[in-house]
């Protein structure tokens, strides 16, 4: 079955299925709010094979560039063109159009750490 509900992780991404066994990733506001302007966005190439808490993605602003852990392993399925070529898109839309990439899993017990927006929000 497949949940439009989204989770979240520690480390500020959000984590949505969009099918069994395929999962769309992207940076939560609250994130965002404490960076300055995203201008550069740096993705695998897709069948890249991902481990989790490896670096799955680079977002670079005026601040620094920072590395976002893979919540969970998997394999690059898709990636966001559209945020390689605008990134200001994450900062605009970052829960919609402004998603990073997409990852197939079917390793389960790595989804098992996501949290409930409910506990997400207990960590802001």
């Amino acid at each position: 079955m497949v949940s439009d509900e989204i989770k979240y992780t520690t480390d500020h991404l959000w984590v949505k299925q969009i099918q069994t066994g395929l999962f769309r990733i992207g940076v939560t506001y609250d994130y965002l709010d404490r960076l300055a302007a995203i201008r550069l966005v740096e993705l695998p190439k897709v069948g890249s094979a991902i481990s989790s808490g490896d670096s799955m993605a680079v977002l670079g602003s005026s601040k620094a560039a920072i590395e976002l852990p893979a919540p969970f392993s998997g394999i690059v399925k898709k990636i966001n063109a559209d945020v390689v070529a605008d990134p200001g898109l994450i900062n605009r839309l970052p829960m919609t159009d402004g998603w990073l990439l997409e990852i197939g899993t079917n390793q389960p017990e790595g989804l098992a750490n996501l949290l409930s927006e409910e506990d997400y929000q207990k960590l802001l």
